[in-house]
């Protein structure tokens, strides 16, 4: 036979069940809100990486341009002979010039570029 002993401890875990299911719940919408936050959050910072890497892009593709510009312009220079009034400046001894790099080749002379490599930037 059933004690009424057995039935105030069965009450009182009863209440501690309920308590912990209500306490729970609370944990479980608090965890849902933060993960839709962060997730809200995520959504955001991709956002901001696209759109950084549209920039780099753009900046990428500006500096290649950039640089074939001024790779016309050398070579439009260095097409062109200066002209001296008829005069002709004074050589300096080749003993006491420093050595000088070698100049890069004409646009005729260099080898036919790969063409995956005109996208890429080559600063070096």
């Amino acid at each position: 036979m059933i004690t009424l002993e057995q039935i105030r401890l069965l009450e009182s875990k009863i209440t501690r069940a309920i308590e912990l299911i209500r306490v729970l719940k609370e944990e479980n919408s608090t965890l849902r809100k933060g993960l839709e936050s962060a997730q809200k959050r995520m959504k955001e910072m991709e956002g901001l990486v696209e759109s950084f890497k549209t920039d780099q892009r753009e900046i990428e593709s500006v500096i290649v341009r950039t640089l074939q510009h001024l790779d016309d312009l050398e070579e439009a220079s260095s097409a062109k002979k200066p002209e001296h009034n008829g005069k002709r400046q004074p050589e300096a001894p080749a003993a006491a010039a420093p050595a000088t790099p070698p100049v890069a080749p004409d646009a005729a002379e260099r080898p036919a570029q790969d063409s995956s490599k005109k996208d890429e930037l080559d600063i070096f």
